[in-house]
């Protein structure tokens, strides 16, 4: 048996020699199951390797045939030796189709299942631990250090460059799932066609997630005492179907988190210390919105207003077909307070 941690599976795969039969690659992030699953049958194949010599089956169809797998697992090749059996798990009971096969090996066939998540008890999981000739490979969301090394290979590929800094923005929207991140790294690089280096506005124009919404700039707006920003932004953010409940919860969370910041930043720590004490990771926009929120208010002020907030939250999910009006209400109210009811200044 063989356990493949998921910060060695990458070195595993590179230097992979087929030394089991069976291999096991499961976890949280899907892309990164489908990107070694995908790897490990170039490694067996070859770059070049035959298509005739992959089988693709579905769990659900093993699952409802479990003999169907013994059968091409057993079949004689007319191919050519190493022929690879790669299996979607889908969350179906594998091991009876499975079993049969641990115990009696097929001869030159490599079985690759591909699941998601699976926990340490998992049967699935533990067949392949425990069985001599299997091996296990996890796969969960990339570090940041491995996001970073990912995107600079990427760019450096392309020849584009990037500022150290603007490589730490782009690392931390990115690494939730492998396939997910590349496709955003491509569309970076094809937004930034034609120049040398990537910038932080490339990275805010284009990538999912790191410009603000229009919600983002809504609540931007309020808590930063801008009546007239406020007003056009809940004008555009509710006339694209926007929803109110969802405006309100999303207000009340930010003035929480803003509360939370206010508290360390009383403690004598700048801005950024905050956010690392809180373990907060937000996109470079979201950032700096919080960062000029927290100018603007003290933890008093914010413990004063937040009864309100959530009362106009318990309203809008009462009355939905006010919810519109209450929560662009909210959102004026919050937008007329003075400095003074803000606390501005006065931390």
């Amino acid at each position: 048996m063989s356990i493949v941690s998921n910060a060695a599976a990458d070195g595993y795969i590179a230097r992979f020699a087929v030394r089991h039969q069976f291999y096991l690659v499961h976890g949280s992030d899907e892309g990164l199951t489908h990107e070694r699953t995908r790897a490990l049958v170039r490694k067996v194949l070859g770059e070049d390797g035959d298509p005739l010599r992959l089988v693709r089956l579905d769990g659900e169809a093993i699952a409802g045939d479990p003999g169907a797998l013994a059968d091409e697992a057993y079949a004689i090749s007319m191919f050519g030796p190493d022929r690879t059996i790669w299996i979607d798990a889908r969350g179906r009971d594998l091991l009876p189709a499975l079993r049969p096969l641990f115990a009696k090996p097929p001869r030159d066939c490599i079985v690759i299942v591909r699941a998601g998540q699976l926990r340490k008890d998992n049967a699935l999981r533990t067949a392949f631990e425990d069985a001599p000739n299997c091996a296990s490979i996890e796969c969960y969301s990339d570090e940041p250090s491995t996001v970073r090394d990912l995107i600079k290979s990427e760019l450096q590929e392309a020849g584009l460059l990037i500022s150290p800094d603007d490589l730490n923005a782009l690392s931390e929207l990115l690494g939730a799932d492998r396939q997910t991140t590349r496709a955003e790294i491509a569309k970076l690089m094809l937004y930034a066609f034609g120049q040398a280096k990537i910038r932080l506005e490339d990275i805010e124009a284009i990538v999912s997630g790191a410009a603000p919404s229009k919600l983002d700039a809504m609540i931007d707006h309020a808590l930063l005492g801008d009546l007239g920003g406020a007003c056009a932004s809940a004008a555009q953010f509710f006339n694209e179907g926007g929803d109110g409940d969802q405006s309100i919860a999303r207000l009340a969370a930010q003035l929480v988190l803003l509360h939370r910041v206010r508290l360390e930043l009383g403690r004598g720590k700048p801005f950024d210390a905050a956010c690392r004490a809180l373990f907060l990771k937000l996109p470079p926009a979201s950032s700096r919105a919080l960062a000029r929120q927290s100018k603007g208010w003290t933890s008093e002020a914010i413990m004063r207003r937040l009864p309100s907030v959530r009362a106009a939250s318990a309203n809008v999910r009462a009355e939905s077909r006010l919810s519109e009006l209450l929560a662009t209400r909210m959102v004026w109210s919050l937008a007329s307070l003075s400095k003074a009811s803000r606390g501005q200044g006065s931390a």
